[in-house]
């Protein structure tokens, strides 16, 4: 057993995918399988639902507050949707690295366009089921929409495609399971990027670690 401690710097890991690609359900297997990823709590003017709880589920705010934070220059992006801002936070994220935890989301590829050209160490993994026909059939058999929203969601994640050169990572959700596994690949693959270690050869030496912020 060593005394040697090789500190590496956390990052955000961003997650997109067409509506019905699986994003939701993989980012919550993320969470319970890996303790070292948190989940990044958006800051929202709208009012919370049933069941919902402030500060973990969103940061629910007056539309003045979230102004005020536009100014401030606290958000990586933030969005107006249905009359309602939605944003995320920065402050929120590098609280977090300082904890030394990574940051999980799910968001679309405008919201991850925003925050890919932020300074925030960010890995961006796109989620694609194998095929349209499979993408239509989970959406089907969801339940929970109509006709017009579910050639709506077809026709966005057409869309979507577009963006998915501009991604880093990936991933074809066809198995689950799998798709998890991938993705934990992905975080366990990027912790271990030579870039994230604080000065590795002095610690080797026996040196200090050095941290960016001391440098």
């Amino acid at each position: 057993m060593t005394n040697t401690e090789y500190r590496r710097e956390n990052f955000l890991i961003v997650v997109s995918a067409p509506s019905g690609g699986g994003k939701t359900t993989i980012c919550k297997a993320i969470l319970t399988r890996m303790p070292e990823v948190v989940y990044s709590v958006s800051y929202t003017t709208r009012e919370p639902r049933k069941n919902e709880v402030d500060t973990k589920d969103y940061f629910f705010v007056s539309e003045e507050h979230f102004r005020q934070l536009i100014k401030e220059n606290d958000f990586l992006e933030y969005a107006r949707v249905h009359s309602n801002w939605y944003g995320t936070s920065k402050s929120f994220i590098l609280d977090k690295f300082a904890q030394k935890k990574h940051v999980i989301m799910d968001i679309d590829p405008q919201g991850a366009e925003a925050i890919v050209k932020s300074n925030v160490d960010v890995v961006t993994i796109f989620l694609l089921p194998p095929d349209m026909q499979t993408l239509e059939k989970r959406l089907r058999e969801r339940d929970t929409d109509n006709e017009e929203t579910i050639s709506l969601r077809l026709k966005n994640a057409r869309k979507e495609l577009e963006s998915l050169k501009d991604y880093n990572y990936l991933v074809i959700n066809d198995n689950l399971e799998v798709a998890i596994k991938d993705v934990e690949k992905i975080i366990k693959a990027e912790e271990n990027r030579v870039t994230r270690y604080q000065s590795p050869i002095d610690v080797f030496y026996g040196g200090k670690t050095k941290w960016k912020k001391d440098l």
